[in-house]
């Protein structure tokens, strides 16, 4: 199916893979028409998907699209006010975010939100003591435009897909009334971030200093590979299956976890119910199975085609909805518009 002059396209460029979709426009309700996957890194993949899926009919030049970017010194977190008064005082704020990242804010381009909702938050009000900050550092940002533009796209918007994942996962609570709070894992190369959402919102974020690199260390040591580069291809490859190393392969990192999980048990007196995945591509989605068993919770499973259809966003016929990844949800994230709840709603 070639693109019409119509045609809207949402991309997610990442460590994990470059995503590309087609929709029927920007306005909801929308139609999914295609989404397309190249390698990360893959320059030469990248480049074909573009120029054969990414050009309305009759456009020339670049591809404009709605972008969700990962820059490597992104930061999330919640602030919680113990006097929102306070607030008011944009200084204060500014060194909260100084003290809790330990970075320079003035070096970050970073959004301010409601954790509920996901829009901007109103900071100035004595009603609002909590906020989700997002963003990553200007440069980094500059950077991941500018790889866009060589590619072709121009990003129309360019968002943290980790805030796109994130915002998704909060919507998907809320519209099939999820229960117990549900453990989401962003893990990276040399750390997790750990997001616990409950009630339609974001309650807890931390970040561990363990990632897919120790797993990775685990593979070469107990495998007696030569080097660490022989274990990464062999980690990343469809030739083995890890499920019964899996265990193993997450003991550093789980027990991290469990201390994570025990302190925000004992502070709400809830228990995490699921364990979420996100941005694991396929060769890892053993990785979920494996969390949730070792944790014994369930794994998080997402009934897409019936939550897209209640945000207006309708699957293709040409898309297999019986077996969407699960990497895919930060692209449904950037098609999803931030809503309020009705309970919230003045």
């Amino acid at each position: 199916m070639s693109a019409s002059k119509h045609s809207a396209f949402f991309v997610e460029h990442s460590d994990v893979s470059f995503l590309m979709a087609r929709t029927s426009g920007y306005g909801h309700p929308m139609t999914v028409e295609e989404i397309k996957e190249a390698p990360a890194g893959d320059n030469e993949e990248i480049q074909k998907l573009i120029e054969s899926n990414g050009k309305s009919s009759g456009s020339s030049g670049y591809t404009r699209a709605r972008c969700g970017v990962y820059p490597r010194g992104r930061v999330l977190g919640k602030i919680i006010m113990d006097e929102p008064r306070k607030a008011r005082d944009p200084r204060y704020l500014e060194d909260r975010v100084k003290a809790e990242f330990n970075i320079d804010p003035n070096a970050y381009t970073l959004a301010v939100l409601n954790p509920r909702t996901g829009a901007p938050a109103d900071v100035g009000s004595l009603m609002e003591k909590e906020f989700f900050i997002g963003g990553g550092p200007t440069s980094e940002l500059g950077d991941a435009q500018q790889e866009l533009l060589d590619y072709g796209v121009f990003p129309d918007r360019l968002e943290i897909g980790s805030i796109a994942t994130i915002g998704a996962l909060v919507d998907y609570h809320r519209f099939a009334a999820v229960e117990y709070p549900t453990l989401v894992l962003e893990i990276g190369q040399k750390e997790t971030r750990v997001i616990v959402i409950n009630g339609g919102a974001v309650d807890s974020v931390r970040v561990i200093p363990h990632g897919l690199h120790s797993m990775i260390a685990v593979v070469q040591r107990d495998l007696g590979l030569k080097d660490e580069a022989a274990a990464q291809r062999l980690f990343y490859s469809d030739s083995f299956d890890f499920k019964e190393m899996g265990p193993r392969l997450v003991d550093r990192l789980l027990r991290e976890l469990q201390s994570n999980i025990g302190f925000y048990e004992v502070q709400t007196g809830l228990s995490i119910g699921q364990v979420f995945c996100a941005r694991t591509p396929l060769q890892l989605s053993w990785l979920n199975k494996t969390f949730a068993k070792t944790l014994n919770v369930d794994p998080f499973v997402i009934t897409y085609p019936e939550w897209l259809e209640h945000n207006g966003i309708l699957l293709g016929s040409e898309l297999n909805t019986e077996n969407i990844p699960s990497h895919w949800l930060g692209l449904f994230g950037l098609m999803i518009e931030a809503k309020i709840p009705e309970n919230e709603k003045k």
